[in-house]
């Protein structure tokens, strides 16, 4: 009978260890990640943060701090935040980008609309050659230049 006693009290005092041991902290850290742990959260984290303590615990008194208290901005308004400045940036580049774009292609239409009056004159034309020295144009290669031409003020607009 005596072992039946024995063993009863082992069990109840490996249950009462279990329960121990299953002590359950949550908490929101800095970076607003819900955190679990058997162990409490680090000194000077607010009160607000802490989710749950395990039954009779209380949770850590935040050293006092200096001064007045910083107001704590909620982690989603900061993320917010940057994400907003990141997306004004990004719009930013876009336009100037596309600004960019726009006046290489005006550039690009301006000389395009130049050279066809030029190629549109019945004189002929020369060029300067690789090797610095003036070439008439021929039929061919006024057509085909035209050709390019064309092909640029389609794009124009």
């Amino acid at each position: 009978m005596n072992t039946r006693w024995l063993r009863a009290l082992c069990a109840g005092a490996l249950a009462l260890s279990s329960l121990l041991a299953h002590a359950q902290y949550s908490w929101i850290d800095d970076k607003g990640t819900r955190v679990f742990s058997d162990q409490p959260p680090p000194p000077g984290t607010p009160a607000a943060r802490i989710l749950r303590t395990p039954r009779g615990l209380a949770p850590a008194p935040a050293p006092a701090a200096q001064g007045a208290p910083a107001a704590l901005t909620p982690d989603w308004k900061k993320r917010e935040a940057e994400y907003r400045e990141r997306s004004a940036q990004r719009d930013k580049e876009e336009r100037e980008t596309e600004a960019k774009r726009r006046q290489e292609r005006d550039a690009q239409c301006t000389w395009a609309r130049g050279a066809q009056k030029k190629l549109e004159t019945a004189r002929r034309l020369s060029w300067t050659n690789k090797k610095g020295q003036q070439e008439d144009m021929s039929d061919e290669a006024r057509a085909g230049e035209q050709l390019r031409v064309q092909k640029i003020l389609a794009n124009c607009g």
